[in-house]
């Protein structure tokens, strides 16, 4: 085929044209993965035959913003996060935390009866929980963590029935060449969150009536 200036012919452009725009077509990208937290708590002990004992309010636990997004965050050192873009939460996480961990109290507490805020204006409230979370997420190095800090309080004002600090840890789930295996992380996470509605449920147990007096504040262990 003949050229003139080094031009290529109006006709033989036009042919080519489709198939380079095919060509960048058929390349395929990455496609996102979405994940849910999981209720993890085992049952409580014993079948339940009395009436149950008190409503325990469960208000919404509360994320650091950098943690609180659609995407799965792994934490690679103090002061430097990596967000997978293919990796994604199926709902908000900040509630649904909340729902794992009222779902997992509920199932440590077949006694007692769990509540999320709203509560209505007559509950007669027990206490009501407060979850702080500093870090809920998987480390460069395959550990997942869960740090922060839980309150249970009066049902009538802020005053700290009891209180504590948690540092908990899971795994190391395997790490690849992409980073935090995606599936193992989030179950990981799941299985933190039963560990921390144990330690609430244990505090709750230990509550002597409000109205009596008040209980002493936890200490972390």
């Amino acid at each position: 085929m003949m050229m003139r200036n080094g031009v290529v012919p109006v006709a033989c452009a036009v042919l080519l044209g489709p198939l380079l725009v095919g060509c960048v077509s058929l390349k395929r990208t990455e496609e996102a993965r979405f994940f849910v937290l999981r209720t993890q708590a085992p049952s409580g002990s014993g079948n339940v035959t009395e009436p149950r004992s008190g409503l325990v309010g469960l208000l919404p636990v509360r994320l650091p913003g950098h943690l609180n997004r659609p995407q799965l965050v792994t934490e690679d050192g103090p002061n430097e996060v990596i967000i997978n873009e293919f990796a994604r939460w199926a709902e908000p996480l900040e509630p649904a935390m909340t729902r794992v961990v009222a779902e997992n109290l509920a199932t440590l507490l077949p006694d007692r009866q769990v509540v999320r805020s709203p509560f209505a204006a007559r509950a007669s409230l027990r206490c009501r929980v407060v979850v702080e979370i500093e870090s809920f997420a998987p480390q460069k190095s395959g550990e997942v963590r869960l740090d922060g800090r839980w309150r249970l309080l009066a049902p009538k004002d802020s005053s700290a029935l009891a209180m504590r600090q948690f540092r908990l840890r899971r795994g190391p789930v395997p790490v690849g060449s992409g980073g935090v295996d995606a599936e193992a992380g989030t179950a990981a996470m799941s299985e933190l969150l039963a560990d921390l509605a144990e330690q609430i449920a244990e505090g709750v147990r230990h509550l002597e009536t409000p109205e009596d007096t008040v209980a002493p504040v936890a200490r972390e262990r």
